[in-house]
């Protein structure tokens, strides 16, 4: 087992466009959401991280590319990386998108996710010898850019690195592409809470939403209490083009294949942070997955997509960010105002935060058509 520690993190979401802000509102129990317009004349709830951008695709635009510069400087980097572990899954699109109704010409290279490293290198994180390392895999791309920098950067000889995920996709096509498979849901003002509402009862599907966040991290330890990744597993069950099976086995089996890594049973997991997007498919799958792991009494859990909606792949680096705040501060936060978390007996509501008993936090992350990684982190 080789921990890679983590030096710092950082995270812009709409709740906030730093770690600490959106931390300071996770633990209030806050919510983020509002409308879209969009020039059809649609409607959709979404998060957005920059109020009132979305509904115009020219403001909008910038917005992916600003967000990464940000995360760099909250970082506090001051000399080269060795590596950028970095993931997204629509990528620059709301840039491309925009160039296409302003009837500009695009070339081949501004589609290439790889050609985002040029944002790097205006910052001090770049240096000539850093290497870009693109992990363009959806729903589950953080977790699966931090287990791979967990696996490979000893066999490499990296020393230190940022891991990323970052999206900024609340744009007119990804709007219609999520209506026409019914994850999106209709604007209406009436509504008392938030549309994301993960482990309750009426949950109906996940708040688009947009946002990321960064981890500097290191195979050298600089002092014992750092909070570390110590275990990372993945499976792509290969089950649909966009549905997961309910049964949780693939799930399952990316939490073992961590705990195996980590070297860990479960009696030992202190507290679990889930995917939880608030789709009936996802958070059932995940409920069975965690009897299978822990059985009928399972840890203490967090879903903070019930906060601020689910950033596709830029929502698993927010929340592993947060993750490692919990095993700094030692604090469990509150569930979301106005969720009922009524689901499952199992997976109980909190009023307030708590105090977090024990120093180890399981991560699950999920995505289209079956695809799964789990991370452990360790403090």
């Amino acid at each position: 087992m080789n921990p890679l520690y983590i030096e710092d993190a950082a995270a812009i979401s709409p709740l906030g466009s730093s770690l600490n802000e959106i931390w300071n509102k996770i633990l209030l129990g806050e919510t983020a959401y509002t409308g879209v317009e969009l020039p059809s004349n649609q409607s959709f709830f979404a998060a957005e991280t920059v109020e009132n951008s979305a509904s115009d695709i020219s403001i909008y635009a910038p917005l992916f590319y600003d967000a990464i510069r940000l995360l760099v400087d909250e970082l506090n980097i001051i000399t080269p990386v060795d590596a950028i572990f970095f993931a997204t899954a629509v990528g620059n699109l709301a840039f491309i998108e925009n160039e296409i109704y302003s009837q500009r010409a695009i070339s081949a290279d501004v589609l290439d996710f790889a050609a985002i490293r040029r944002v790097f290198t205006e910052t001090p994180a770049w240096g000539f010898n850093t290497r870009f390392i693109c992990v363009p895999t959806g729903c589950c791309a953080g977790v699966q850019a931090a287990g791979l920098a967990h696996k490979v950067m000893p066999e490499l000889g990296l020393t230190r690195a940022i891991v990323m995920s970052l999206d900024f996709g609340l744009t007119p096509m990804s709007f219609e592409a999520f209506n026409r498979i019914n994850a999106t849901t209709s604007f209406d003002p009436s509504l008392p809470t938030s549309p994301s509402r993960p482990f309750c009862k009426e949950r109906a599907g996940f708040l688009f939403a947009d946002g990321g966040g960064a981890m500097l991290v290191t195979t050298q330890p600089l002092n014992n209490g750092l909070p570390r990744i110590t275990g990372y597993g993945c499976v792509s069950s290969a089950f649909h083009m966009t549905d997961i099976a309910t049964d949780g086995h693939s799930i399952r089996d990316t939490i073992e294949k961590a705990m195996v890594e980590a070297e860990l049973t479960a009696n030992q997991i202190s507290h679990v942070n889930l995917h939880a997007s608030g789709t009936q498919q996802n958070d059932e799958a995940e409920y069975h997955a965690l009897v299978e792991i822990f059985g009928s009494t399972l840890p203490s859990i967090t879903a903070f997509k019930g906060n601020h909606g689910h950033a596709l792949g830029g929502a698993n680096m927010i929340e592993l960010a947060l993750c490692w705040k919990m095993l700094r501060e030692k604090v469990v936060p509150p569930t979301p105002k106005n969720l009922a978390v009524d689901a499952y007996e199992a997976v109980q509501p909190r009023s307030t935060a708590s105090d977090f008993e024990g120093n180890t936090i399981l991560k699950t992350a999920s995505g289209f058509s079956g695809i799964h990684a789990s991370i452990i982190m360790e403090c």
